[in-house]
C-alpha cells in the first residue's frame, strides 16, 4: 500500500505536510477502497463498492456506523485520487423519494460507486496480493437506528447501547456464526438481480454481499419500539421462486411464510378470529374488477397512512380507471371492521415492530436451540429440508406467545409453504393446535 500512498501524496496539492495521524487515518482508509475494489472485482469485474460521501454520514454520533478511521475529507481524497490516477471507474450517488400520501412513500436510489479497472488490479497481482488473501472485517454494526422520514431519506441515528441492544446484537454475532457453519448457496447459473444487491429503502444503504449470509436489524423513527426487521441478506432480493433453488450444505430448501401477515395479525391483536379458509385481500364487491395484488398494496397503505388521509392510488396498479381509488379503500374498509383500530392510524412501523420480534424469535429458537441456519424474508423464512417441521413449529409458538403478551390473547397463525400436509399436520398435532 505504500506505493500507492507515496503516489497520492505525490499528487496532492498541499501547502503543509500531514500530521502523522492524519497520514495513518489516509492510509487506513486508501487500503480499506483498494481491498475492497479487489475483491469486488474478483466477484464480479462489473460490480462496483459503494462508498458515503454526505456529511452528514461522518457525525460523531454515527462512528458506530462507519469505518472509525474514515472521515469525509480522507474518502473524498482518495475516491478523487483514485479515479484521476485510473484506478477507479466512479459514480457520483443519487436518491429519489416518492411521496404516495401521508405515511407512504417510497425511495429508490444508490451511494457514490467506484470500480476497479484493469490497472488496479495489474498492480495488486505486480505487489503478489490476491483476494484470498484479504480479509473481511466482523465489526459493523448490526444493530441500526434511522430517523423519521421527512419526505426524504431516513437517516441513521446514533444512540447509546442497553442491555436490550447488546442482547439484539448477540443474538445476530451467533446467528451469523450458525449461518457461517454451513454452506448456503445460490444455484451456479443464478444471476441475482440489481435490487438484490443494495437495501437502500428502509436497510441502510449499502451494498448487500452476495457470497456471505449477514443479517442486521433496522429501528425507525429514532426508537426501538418502532421497526426492527432485519435486513442485509442476499436472499431477501430473489423472487420465491428464485429462492426455493437455494441449498444448504447441498440439500433443497424449503419456504414457510405467514398467509396474508398483517391483516391476520390485526385481527389476532383485536382478539377476533379469521376463519383460515378467508383470503382478507379479496373483496366480493370488487371481484373481476380489482386484482389481489392491488387489493394487497392497497390495505396496507390504509395501515400505513394517519387518520384523514387517502392514499394514491400507486402507479401501475390493475384498476380500472372508471373505478375511483377511494371506492377501492372505502370497499376494504367495509370489508375488515374488525381492523378499524389500524386503519388510517399510520401504525405500519408498530406492526413492523411486532413482525420484527416474531422473527427474532423463530431465528433465536432455530439458532440457540437448534444450531441450524435459517434465512428470514420479514414474514417467511428458508430452511433446509430436514429443519422444516422444527420451523413450522417455532413459527406458530412464537407467533402465538408475541400475539399473546401484546393482547392478552392468543392465536395461532395459518402458515403456508408446507412440503406435504401430512407434515403440517404432525406439527399441529404436536403443538395443540
Amino acid at each position: 500500500m505504500a506505493r500507492l500512498l507515496a503516489e497520492l501524496l505525490a499528487n496532492e496539492d498541499r501547502q503543509r505536510a500531514r500530521r502523522a495521524e492524519d497520514l495513518n487515518r489516509l492510509r487506513s482508509v486508501l487500503e480499506v477502497f483498494v481491498l475492497d475494489l479487489v475483491v469486488a472485482a474478483k466477484e464480479d469485474p462489473g460490480r462496483f463498492i459503494a462508498y458515503p460521501l454526505r456529511r452528514q454520514e461522518f457525525g460523531t454520533e454515527l462512528k458506530r456506523y462507519s469505518f472509525l478511521a474514515a472521515t469525509r475529507t480522507t474518502v473524498v481524497a482518495v475516491s478523487e485520487f483514485l479515479q484521476a490516477s485510473g484506478y477507479a471507474l466512479g459514480t457520483l450517488g443519487s436518491y429519489t423519494r416518492t411521496d404516495w400520501g401521508n405515511g407512504v412513500s417510497t425511495g429508490g436510489g444508490y451511494r457514490s460507486r467506484l470500480r476497479a479497472t484493469p490497472k488496479l488490479l495489474a498492480l495488486v497481482r505486480e505487489l503478489g496480493v490476491s483476494s484470498d488473501d484479504i480479509g473481511t472485517r466482523g465489526d459493523f454494526e448490526l444493530i441500526r437506528l434511522k430517523s423519521r422520514s421527512e419526505g426524504g431519506r431516513k437517516e441513521l441515528k446514533g444512540y447509546r447501547d442497553t442491555d436490550q441492544t447488546r442482547a439484539w446484537r448477540s443474538e445476530l454475532q451467533r446467528w451469523a456464526e450458525v449461518a457461517a457453519a454451513h454452506r448456503i448457496v445460490a444455484p451456479a447459473g443464478l444471476t441475482l438481480p440489481e435490487g438484490a444487491l443494495k437495501d437502500e429503502d428502509d436497510g441502510a444503504g449499502e451494498l448487500v454481499d452476495p457470497k456471505r449470509a449477514q443479517l442486521y436489524r433496522v429501528f425507525n423513527e429514532g426508537r426501538f419500539d418502532r421497526g426492527g426487521r432485519f435486513y442485509g441478506g442476499w436472499w431477501m432480493g430473489l423472487s420465491k421462486a428464485a429462492r426455493a433453488s437455494i441449498t444448504i450444505d447441498g440439500e433443497p430448501v424449503v419456504e414457510l411464510d405467514f398467509k396474508a401477515f398483517y391483516p391476520r395479525l390485526c385481527y389476532d391483536l383485536e382478539g377476533i378470529k379469521l376463519d383460515p379458509s378467508i383470503d382478507p385481500y379479496e373483496v366480493p364487491a370488487l371481484k373481476g374488477r380489482v386484482d389481489r395484488k392491488a387489493l394487497k398494496v392497497a390495505l396496507n397503505q390504509l395501515i400505513a397512512v394517519g387518520p384523514g388521509v387517502t392514499p394514491r392510488r400507486p402507479q401501475g396498479a390493475s384498476i380500472p380507471s372508471r373505478l375511483p381509488y377511494r371506492a377501492v379503500l372505502e370497499a376494504l374498509e367495509r370489508q375488515h371492521p374488525a381492523m378499524r383500530p389500524w386503519l388510517r392510524q399510520a401504525r405500519s412501523l408498530e406492526l413492523q415492530r411486532i413482525d420484527s420480534e416474531i422473527a427474532d424469535g423463530v431465528l433465536r429458537y432455530m439458532t440457540m436451540e437448534r444450531a441450524r441456519p435459517v434465512l428470514p424474508v420479514h414474514d417467511s423464512f428458508v430452511v433446509a429440508g430436514r429443519d422444516e417441521a422444527n420451523l413450522g413449529e417455532a413459527m406458530a409458538r412464537t407467533y402465538r406467545a408475541v400475539v399473546a403478551e401484546r393482547s392478552g390473547k392468543g392465536a395461532w397463525p395459518v402458515i403456508d409453504g408446507w412440503s406435504s400436509p401430512a407434515l403440517r399436520d404432525e406439527v399441529s398435532q404436536r403443538i395443540g393446535l
